[in-house]
């Protein structure tokens, strides 16, 4: 299966915006969509923007998911199926995606075919594609700048509510 509903050549979905503040107070997810755009190449404020290959907007992403997920107290991969497959992610690419996530949290890599069911995980800069196109044996392909400016913005936007949001003073003076 293909993560359909993310797919490049379509218009980026409804995004939140994460305006700057003069108090300096933010929620978590503000600070975190910002720097996935920033790391990403696209508008902080907006998210507007093709994306690139970032290795850190992939992993800000994963951060940004996890914190959607819920709960840290609970099973963390339970966590993960449900965020993924309550918004229109199959089973088995919601495997892949966390198991991407632990390969980038533990060891900064690409999880192990063995842990992807027998497949090489290649991940690209393609601004067409599918955030994560499953469609050919052997091979998975996940586009780094559609799966941060479709999959992550996406979810933030329908999950917003799930996130924490106790507020960050990014101008703390001691």
């Amino acid at each position: 299966m293909t993560t359909s509903s993310d797919l490049g050549t379509e218009p980026q979905p409804a995004m939140l915006r994460c305006e700057l503040r003069a108090s300096n107070l933010y929620p978590t997810l503000v600070l975190a969509l910002r720097d996935l755009r920033s790391a990403n190449g696209r508008d902080e404020t907006t998210g507007d923007g093709d994306g690139n290959a970032s290795w850190t907007a992939l992993t800000v992403g994963m951060i940004v998911l996890d914190t959607l997920s819920g709960d840290s107290r609970r099973d963390v991969s339970k966590r993960w199926t449900r965020l993924l497959t309550s918004h229109d992610i199959v089973g088995p690419d919601a495997s892949l995606i966390y198991a991407l996530r632990c390969s980038l949290l533990h060891g900064y890599g690409l999880p192990k075919p063995a842990d992807i069911d027998d497949r090489r995980l290649l991940l690209t800069d393609d601004t067409t594609g599918y955030a994560l196109d499953t469609e050919r044996p052997g091979i998975a392909t996940l586009s780094v700048p559609v799966f941060c400016s479709h999959l992550v913005e996406r979810l933030a936007n329908q999950a917003e509510t799930s996130w924490d949001t106790s507020l960050i003073d990014t101008n703390l003076q001691l």
